[in-house]
């Protein structure tokens, strides 16, 4: 034992020396280095397991994480169900757009195509009635031509033509004519009698009509300065040179919501350049085309066939804070409407036509099905996450648990270890005390057998020694302190000494025990002892 501690020592020695004898700066450097960065380490190391290891303090974390893992989810499946929709919803926009525009160009295109041939017809009148003499247009031919070119008028309910009358003409034009110039006054359809109208009362000048198609036949004789908005209609046409429309009226007789196209019909000595008081002095008269707007619009809606599935209704917009209602009824708000300009060729009126769903949107299905999808996902993924949690604490657990245990374990076999070496301590020194006896023993005066029985007891004592010497060989291998050391044998000896411990026994039984070694093997060895 001193003997190996004295070798350790000198080898540590040797080392440090080693180490001293030899010098380096840069090796220093990175020692100190490495020394620095270990201590860094063991810092974080302790402060992550006093603060952040804490089972109580990851608990909590956790449960934030799982909370804010809900909270996204939750948002996620929100944001996605808000997409989807607003998607849904603009498509639903752009379709209705594209069926209220598409109805609204076509009933645009159309009342153009039966404005540009009633322009036409004032042309064929100012060249055919007022540039022959006599006339070559009568209420016959008027009624015959316009109902053969009815099919080019697709809108139209009828168009009549009024002359323009002065005062001072009056009477003779009544004469001319064979009736009367009546006042327009709106009658219902089944109390109406042409006979039984007002005469026109006297104004500088008149505008009865002459010629009428005979669906609006009634009209005859009627003067159109005599209705507030026939009048302003005709006023302006004639002074625009230009077609104009009157604000939606109850149309004679019909008692229907109208409008009427007018053109004024100039004498063929005007210019093309004239001055609105030029035009007022060549005007002849003034032609009319009537707009029955409920049979107008639904003619157009007849020709398509997705007609059922929006509400359309027409607007006169000229009075923006107080809109006429030219076509449609009143609706419930079904949560989109389109609203698409119409232009009849008349600057100073607005028209608008106004698109609504029948239906109400339906349930966005895929939105509310992918959104609840990601809920539901971000739930399982919950709770696996918190199953997991719960599983590692549970570990945790488990593993603190069977480390007190070892502890404890470590503990007791530490408590045996020195229990055992207490007691081969306490053993072996009285085990000493009777060796010693036996030695101071052998020097007396004893006979033979006596010295054999000495012997015997002697190496029996010696074994016991070597068996307490076991136990404590044994109590320092498990506490780590077990240390070897070279020691000088005799073999030989050692042979003699195990064969007379059984020699009593074997001579009992007649058998002789014998140990043959070989010669070359040396009187004194080095072993191991511990």
């Amino acid at each position: 034992m001193l003997c190996c501690s004295f070798v350790s020592v000198i080898s540590m020695n040797c080392f440090v020396s080693s180490v001293e004898l030899k010098p380096n700066k840069s090796g220093m450097m990175i020692w100190m280095k490495f020394v620095e960065i270990f201590s860094y380490t063991f810092k974080i190391h302790h402060h992550y397991y006093q603060h952040i290891g804490s089972r109580k303090l990851r608990k909590t974390w956790w449960r934030r994480l799982l909370i804010l893992w809900i909270a996204f989810g939750t948002i996620l499946s929100l944001w996605i169900f808000w997409y989807l929709r607003s998607q849904a919803l603009e498509k639903r926009k752009e379709t209705l757009a594209n069926m209220c525009d598409e109805r609204a160009r076509m009933l645009q295109d159309q009342f153009n195509v039966s404005m540009n041939h009633v322009q036409a017809m004032s042309i064929l009148i100012s060249t055919f009635h007022h540039g022959k003499n006599p006339s070559a247009i009568d209420q016959e031919t008027f009624a015959k031509y316009t109902e053969i070119t009815a099919f080019e008028r697709p809108l139209t309910s009828g168009v009549a033509y009024a002359v323009r009358v002065l005062h001072s003409e009056r009477e003779q034009f009544e004469k001319q004519q064979g009736w009367t110039i009546k006042k327009m006054t709106p009658v219902n359809k089944d109390k109406y009698n042409p006979e039984e109208l007002e005469p026109s009362p006297i104004q500088p000048e008149y505008a009865p009509v002459i010629f009428a198609q005979d669906t609006v036949a009634h009209v005859i004789s009627l003067d159109m300065m005599t209705g507030k908005e026939d009048r302003e209609n005709v006023l302006r046409a004639r002074a625009l040179g230009k077609g104009v429309l009157t604000a939606p009226l109850d149309l004679i007789k019909s008692n229907r919501l109208g409008v009427i196209l007018t053109f004024a019909v100039y004498n063929r000595d005007l210019p093309s350049n004239a001055t609105p008081e030029e035009r007022i002095k060549a005007t002849e008269g003034y032609l009319g085309g009537v707009f029955d707007i409920r049979s107008l619009v639904e003619k157009l809606l007849q020709q398509l066939a997705s007609k059922q599935t929006i509400y359309v209704n027409v607007f006169d917009t000229t009075n923006i804070s107080n809109p006429i209602s030219m076509y449609g009824t009143y609706v419930l708000d079904t949560g989109l409407q389109h609203v698409s300009p119409l232009n009849f060729g008349d600057p100073s009126r607005k028209h608008e036509m106004r698109c609504r769903f029948k239906q109400k949107p339906p349930w966005q299905i895929l939105a509310i099905s992918t959104s609840f999808g990601i809920f539901v996902i971000t739930l399982l993924v919950g709770h696996i996450f918190h199953a997991t949690v719960n599983r590692i604490a549970k570990v945790e657990d488990d593993y603190h648990e069977m480390s007190e245990l070892k502890k404890h374990a470590e503990d007791a076999d530490l408590a045996k270890s020195q229990f055992l070496a207490t007691v081969s301590h306490e053993i072996r020194t009285p085990m000493n005390g009777v060796l010693g006896m036996l030695d101071m023993l052998m020097d007396t005066v004893l006979d033979v057998t006596q010295q054999d029985y000495v012997r015997t007891a002697q190496a029996s004592g010696k074994a016991l020694v070597s068996l307490i010497n076991a136990v404590l060989d044994q109590a320092k291998i498990e506490s780590g302190k077990l240390e070897l050391e070279a020691v000088r044998f005799e073999l030989r000896a050692i042979l003699d000494d195990v064969l007379s411990l059984f020699s009593g026994k074997s001579q009992e039984k007649g058998i002789e025990l014998a140990a043959y070694v070989s010669e070359k093997v040396p009187e004194t060895l080095i072993g191991r002892k511990r």
